[in-house]
């Protein structure tokens, strides 16, 4: 993959990453805290319908777009059993729609049920036609497509702020849907030569069972991860209060650097590490990404801890303790994305049920920890909760991994991630008492995490330096297919 997919690719997520340091602040002015919070459970409700109903068929997409002949049919067959899925459910859920309203939302309004709906169901089509655009390297309009939503959410928000309009949850979830509406239009255009075809493509049984078996394991291994996800937002939810829950999607929202990370990494990693074996490519160069990204990893956890402070200019002076839960946030996309590397073996040898049991091992861990630490100490509790977890989750996947494929170099993985989360409980429990010894601790970290990961840092800035050259935007170098995607 050359530098110009790359930047393509990168774009998307920083673009959008930059767009939240406004639409966060916005809604933490014009809304409620309890709205900020129902609105997160809205966000994880629609994360769960879509990993539910797509039945693991987007990772089968996915995995056998470079092995299939008919893309067109892959696409069908990947799209139409998890969607016939969704209206069957929805279908099922008209006579409880108003009391599914009050158990997600404590409000008595059927509304916003469907409303919720409609995000799901929107939600669930631009997630396949994403992947057309990520497949074919398309990475300006998949950045686009990213874009458009939180500008259309940002100019609703926008509207609603003025003094004729009341603000209530109701405008927060129709602007969420709104947001979701442009995204999929803009992949419905740009994906347009490729969904048609995919209208009258012919199945046989044979090939939607070999999708399924594939994907099928990957079903629960979604809800399971959904549920590492989304244990922290539950246990508020049921546990705590709205405004704790508000605190805890605020400091998720500014652990956006980490998801900026996340997004780049998934979107690139998969579609080039099965080109690798398609190809057969040395599986070596895994090693060497995999101290990449940890390199990448751990400087971005300690600048995050070391520059926190300035969250406090742009939030309402009742959000003070999301800086010291944001170090703790951060460890969910950083550790999720870390483990899409070092669990890779998993994926190659379509060891699928792996990746439930790991999962499974980490939720056991975020429920135990959430139940135990949330009733006591609200958002400080759920983020503590879910960082360990993530913890486990990355050792297990890369424990895994290297069973059925091949091991890793994975001492210097552990002990930098371990440090990185202890230290970032460290804060969230001493940081109000002695602010400016724990963040001197963070910038004296800066050097160490440049010097003990200086080789890495070589290979990359060599990589880089050969990509921008001007041949190397269209072709790709050796240098650069061992660097970090």
């Amino acid at each position: 993959m050359n530098l110009r997919t790359i930047a393509a690719f990168a774009f998307g997520p920083i673009a959008t990453a930059g767009l939240g340091l406004v639409t966060v602040p916005a809604i933490t002015w014009i809304f409620a805290p309890a709205d900020v919070g129902r609105l997160n459970v809205v966000q994880i409700a629609v994360s769960f319908g879509v990993l539910l109903f797509n039945l693991g068929l987007d990772r089968a997409y996915v995995r056998e777009y470079h092995e299939w002949p008919d893309r067109g049919a892959l696409l069908k067959a990947c799209f139409a059993p998890g969607f016939l899925l969704l209206l069957l459910a929805m279908a099922l859920t008209v006579p409880f729609s108003d009391r599914i309203s009050v158990l997600l939302f404590g409000l008595d309004e059927v509304a916003y049920y469907w409303m919720l709906v409609a995000c799901v169901v929107v939600s669930f089509i631009s997630r396949f036609l994403s992947l057309i655009l990520r497949m074919q390297d398309r990475g300006m309009a998949f950045s686009m497509s990213q874009i458009l939503p939180k500008i259309a959410f940002l100019m609703v928000v926008g509207i609603i702020a003025l003094p004729q309009f009341s603000r209530s949850f109701w405008q927060l979830e129709l602007a969420y849907l709104v947001s979701l509406l442009s995204v999929l239009f803009a992949f419905s255009w740009n994906t347009r030569r490729d969904w048609r075809p995919a209208l009258g493509a012919s199945l046989s049984n044979d090939q939607v069972r070999g999708l399924l078996s594939y994907g099928v394991p990957l079903i629960f291994a979604g809800v399971a991860y959904w549920g590492l996800d989304a244990t922290s937002t539950l246990a508020l939810r049921s546990l705590s209060t709205l405004t704790e829950l508000a605190f805890y999607s605020v400091s998720m929202s500014f652990a956006g650097v980490g998801i900026v990370f996340q997004t780049i990494f998934t979107v690139l990693w998969a579609p080039m590490v099965y080109k690798w074996v398609a190809h057969g490519a040395d599986m070596k160069r895994v090693d060497h990404v995999a101290h990449q990204a940890l390199a990448v990893v751990c400087a971005i956890w300690v600048l995050s801890g070391t520059f926190s402070w300035l969250i406090d200019f742009v939030l309402p002076e009742n959000y003070r303790q999301v800086k010291y839960l944001m170090l703790c946030s951060i460890g969910q996309p950083l550790l999720y994305t870390l483990s899409e590397v070092t669990c890779v073996g998993i994926g190659i040898t379509r060891r699928s049920m792996l990746s439930l049991w790991s999962t499974l091992v980490a939720l056991v861990v975020n429920v135990v920890g959430s139940v135990w630490l949330v009733p006591k100490h609200g958002a400080a509790g759920a983020v503590v909760a879910n960082a360990v977890a993530f913890l486990v989750f990355f050792i297990a996947r890369t424990e895994a991994s290297a069973y059925v494929w091949r091991p890793i170099p994975r001492v210097k993985l552990y002990v930098a991630v371990i440090v990185a989360v202890a230290l970032s409980i460290v804060t969230l429990a001493f940081d109000e008492e002695t602010p400016a010894v724990v963040s001197l601790i963070w910038l004296a970290m800066v050097p160490v995490v440049f010097l003990s990961f200086r080789s890495e840092w070589t290979q990359m800035y060599r990589a880089l330096r050969a990509a921008i050259r001007p041949n190397d935007w269209t072709e790709e170098t050796p240098r650069e297919r061992d660097a970090l995607p």
